[in-house]
C-alpha cells in the first residue's frame, strides 16, 4: 500500500507543475518532501519508485538515529554543537577559497623561480636512494638478433640508437630508452631476476651489462649516476619545487585576500569592536 502511495505521489508530482510539495515522511519535527527526493534522483535511473522508497527509508533511519543521539548526548551537546558549527564554517570557507583559487589564482611558476629555490635550498634535496641516466631493456632469449642488440643497447651512435628503438618496439617485453632523464635505480632493480643488493658498488663499477634468467635477458646501460646522499639534480626535483612554490603562492594569495576583506569590512562599517 505504501509503495502504491509513493508511486502515485511521484506520478502526480511529475505530471503537474503546480502540485503542492507533498510530505512523504516525517520523524518528530522533521519532514521529508517528495521534491527533496526528486532533486537527488539521478536522471538515468530505471526504477524511480524504488529510489524514492530507498531514499525515504534511509532518511527515516538517519533522523531516528540523530534524534536519539541528541536525546542521549544532551549533557555534552554544547561541545558537539560547537564542533559541528566549526566544521560547517571550515567547509564553507574552504569551498569559497577553492572557488576563488579556480577563478582568479595565477598558477604559472617561472623556471627562474624554480632554479632560484633549488639553488637556495640545495641541502633539502639530498638523495635517499641512487639514481641513474641510462637504458633498460628486457627481451625474450628467443628473440632474433641478440648479438646486434648487445651492441646497440650501449652505443651512442645515432644510427645504432635508431636501430635500437626500432628493435625494442618490435621485440622487447619492456624497455626504457630515455637516457637523458634521471630515474631511481630501484625502479629497474626490482624487476631484475637477482636484485642488486649494493647499488652503489654496482653503479660505480658497471657501465653496461646484461643479466638473464630462464626466459629473458635484462640489458642495463648506465650513462650517468648519483648515489644516495648526493644533491639530487634539478631535473628530478623540478615538479616537486613547482608544487612547493605553488602552495606558497596560494597561501600568500589567500592571506592577502583575508587582509583585503578585513580592510573592506572596516571601511564599510561591517566590523565593530567593543572594549
Amino acid at each position: 500500500m505504501r509503495n502504491f502511495c509513493i508511486v502515485s505521489l511521484f506520478v502526480l508530482f511529475s505530471c503537474a507543475d503546480n502540485v503542492g510539495d507533498d510530505i512523504i515522511a516525517s520523524v518528530d519535527d522533521s519532514e521529508l518532501f517528495l521534491s527533496d527526493v526528486l532533486r537527488e534522483m539521478p536522471s538515468n535511473i530505471e526504477d524511480s519508485a524504488y529510489f524514492v522508497q530507498y531514499y525515504m527509508d534511509k532518511w527515516i533511519r538517519e533522523k531516528l538515529m540523530l534524534y536519539h543521539a541528541e536525546l542521549n548526548l544532551s549533557i555534552d551537546m554544547k561541545d558537539y554543537e560547537k564542533q559541528i558549527d566549526e566544521y560547517r564554517s571550515s567547509l564553507l570557507i574552504y569551498a569559497y577559497q577553492q572557488q576563488l583559487l579556480n577563478q582568479n589564482f595565477d598558477t604559472m611558476i617561472s623556471n627562474q623561480s624554480i632554479v632560484d629555490y633549488y639553488n637556495q635550498y640545495q641541502d633539502e634535496f639530498r638523495l635517499n636512494s641512487s639514481i641513474f641516466k641510462g637504458r633498460y631493456i628486457v627481451v625474450n632469449k628467443s628473440a632474433p638478433r641478440l648479438s646486434s642488440l648487445s651492441v646497440w643497447y650501449k652505443s651512442n651512435k645515432d644510427e645504432d640508437i635508431l636501430e635500437l628503438e626500432d628493435y625494442c618496439k618490435q621485440f622487447a617485453q619492456e624497455y626504457y630508452l630515455a637516457d637523458s632523464n634521471w630515474q631511481y635505480f630501484s625502479l629497474i632493480n626490482n624487476d631484475l631476476p637477482d636484485q642488486i643488493g649494493d647499488d652503489v658498488t654496482f653503479l660505480r663499477n658497471n657501465k653496461s651489462l646484461y643479466l638473464e634468467d630462464k626466459d629473458f635477458r635484462y640489458y642495463i646501460y648506465i650513462k650517468d649516476y648519483k648515489i644516495k646522499g648526493n644533491i639530487s639534480p634539478l631535473g628530478l626535483e623540478k615538479e616537486k619545487i613547482r608544487n612547493v612554490l605553488l602552495n606558497k603562492n596560494k597561501i600568500n594569495y589567500l592571506s592577502k585576500l583575508e587582509d583585503e576583506l578585513y580592510q573592506n569590512g572596516l571601511a564599510l562599517d561591517k566590523i565593530k569592536m567593543y572594549k
